[in-house]
């Protein structure tokens, strides 16, 4: 009984080692792929953002393409939590419908923002300062709590700088 296991083992082992594939080379390939038509280039990057729960200030993430963290953090500040953050109790004091704020960093940790009209609350005052300065911090090794946050309130008058203190 044994003879005939070692028979049928040898026979299967040597079927499946001469299987009939020959050794291949690589192969001509296409062109790399290019990701989704009407997006803009760049590898995706996290920009957070600051909303209000019961807790306090909170920061969210959001995806962006391209070169500017700053613009694209305080474009997604304005547009607000989004449906799935809004359930879980996350809101913005930043005004409806205003337009974006602009700012620009200097590279030592400073930023200058210019605030239109509507946020002169202090809540929306604070979700724009910690959202600019969370933008900016990564990029010029600046810790969030020592980027100083310059806003030109447009409607308020004047210029208040703070740092971040979620």
């Amino acid at each position: 009984m044994r003879a005939r296991h070692r028979v049928l083992a040898s026979a299967l082992l040597l079927a499946l080692a001469g299987c009939g594939v020959t050794d291949t080379a690589p192969g001509p390939a296409g062109s790399p792929a290019a990701g989704l038509p009407g997006r803009t280039s760049g590898t995706p990057a996290a920009v957070h953002v600051y909303f209000y729960s019961a807790q306090g200030l909170e920061r969210v993430s959001r995806l962006h393409r391209g070169p500017d963290a700053l613009d694209a953090a305080l474009h997604h500040l304005v547009q607000g939590p989004n449906p799935a953050e809004r359930a879980r109790g996350l809101v913005s004091y930043a005004p409806g419908q205003a337009p974006t704020p602009v700012g620009a960093a200097d590279g030592g940790g400073t930023v200058r923002l210019r605030a239109p009209r509507g946020w002169e609350s202090r809540s929306a005052l604070r979700q724009l300062v910690c959202t600019a300065a969370d933008a900016v911090a990564p990029a010029d090794g600046t810790g969030l709590g020592n980027v100083r946050v310059t806003v030109d309130r447009a409607a308020a008058g004047g210029t208040v700088t703070q740092v971040c203190m979620p």
